[in-house]
């Protein structure tokens, strides 16, 4: 215990330089428990989401998987289609609970001068598809009434009841808003699939179909019984969609990584340099504890408390600082990855906090061994001599 309060008292001997060793520590530990439970929240999240389209695979034109993972979460335009017919060669099968057509594009809006992105859909299929959505207003009834996104709803100030055209040519009433899902759900209009093919010229033709089981347990049965049957189509099920955005995620999380440990191991560097700075100030100090009975263990034990009380600091600072940052944290990657999940991503877990901080340590034990080692090999008497 007098060896750490010394420890502490030696770094308060130069409070800027402790000061700004700490604040590096703190700030390579904040990016990396960021990370990490961000990467942690990412998967979380796009299970849960995938959960919530209520579909256990997605009928697709052959060639195009990674595209069906974007159509899934966020409404990617596909430029290939299906024939509507291929819907009833799927009835056929036996297993199979629901088929939910989707046609997905983007639409002139003349008035506000831009694209927006449609999701033609069956209307009476949305609890099923979308069973977490909550809608104020009523579901579209007739094919020329649509359900706006909240985004959408309001960046253009749209009511319930107000009329939106569409290609210059059909006018459509918005018979309900989408409340907030914090999903990209919130950015699209849905309308009746029918009137989308209309007004897109694709009649009896769609995106995709999502396809529900009636057994989940026979999943692979049914799609393995579909494939055989019914040519020019390709399967994806929904957990090869999340295996499809984890693997297309990879890929930065490990740059992230990367960037978390370069920034660990700079800031290493940093605890060591400082240390060593202070043993070469307190030399004379040093050997003349030597002189009155300190061993050179007690020596390199102080030195290495330093190092591990300076970490400890910084770790745990660097957790404050990315709990209560996570929000702005969050928004800077959601402008900058092409898809997160809704939800919040980075949220304080104890075990993690505790491993970040059992980390610190163990940079602070690292980096102070060779200056530990170095002020333990000092000469009491040529200290003493200057």
């Amino acid at each position: 215990m007098p060896f750490l309060v010394l420890a502490f008292k030696n770094l308060l001997r130069h409070r800027i330089r402790s000061l700004l060793t700490l604040i590096g520590i703190a700030a390579s530990i904040a990016v990396l428990f960021s990370i990490i439970s961000f990467n942690r929240g990412f998967e979380r999240g796009l299970a849960r989401e995938l959960e919530r389209t209520g579909i256990h695979f997605m009928v697709v034109p052959s060639g195009c998987p990674h595209e069906v993972a974007s159509l899934v979460l966020h409404g990617a335009v596909i430029p290939k289609f299906l024939d509507a017919e291929i819907a009833s060669k799927i009835r056929e099968v036996e297993g199979i609970a629901l088929i939910s057509p989707i046609l997905v594009s983007q639409l002139p809006n003349p008035v506000k001068n831009r694209l927006d992105i449609a999701y033609g859909m069956e209307m009476s299929h949305i609890s099923m598809l979308k069973p977490s959505w909550k809608i104020e207003g009523d579901i579209p009834e007739s094919d020329y009434e649509i359900i706006a996104g909240s985004e959408v709803a309001g960046h253009d100030n749209i009511r319930i009841g107000d009329s939106v055209e569409y290609t210059g040519e059909k006018t459509f009433r918005v018979s309900g808003i989408l409340e907030r899902t914090g999903s990209q759900d919130d950015a699209f209009i849905y309308m009746p699939i029918k009137a989308m093919q209309e007004l897109l010229g694709k009649h009896e033709r769609v995106t995709a179909l999502g396809v529900r089981v009636s057994d989940p347990g026979r999943l692979s049965v049914v799609t393995e019984k579909l494939a055989g049957e019914v040519p020019g189509i390709q399967i994806v099920t929904i957990g090869q969609v999340m295996t499809s955005i984890s693997n297309l995620a990879s890929s930065a999380k490990i740059l992230s990584l990367s960037i978390a440990l370069i920034a660990v191991l700079i800031s290493t560097v940093g605890v060591m340099n400082s240390i060593l700075m202070a043993i070469f100030e307190r030399t004379q100090e040093i050997g003349m504890m030597r002189a009155i009975g300190a061993s050179r263990f007690d020596i390199f034990s102080i030195t290495i408390k330093e190092t591990v009380l300076l970490t400890t600091l910084g770790g745990f600072a660097g957790i404050i600082v990315s709990v209560i940052g996570s929000g702005i944290i969050e928004g800077l990657v959601r402008k900058f990855m092409p898809y997160v999940p809704s939800g919040k991503m980075i949220a304080f877990e104890p075990w993690l906090a505790g491993l970040c901080i059992a980390f610190s340590i163990i940079v602070g034990i690292l980096s102070g061994i060779y200056p530990a080692w170095k002020a333990s090999k000092v000469n009491p008497i040529e200290a003493i001599r200057g």
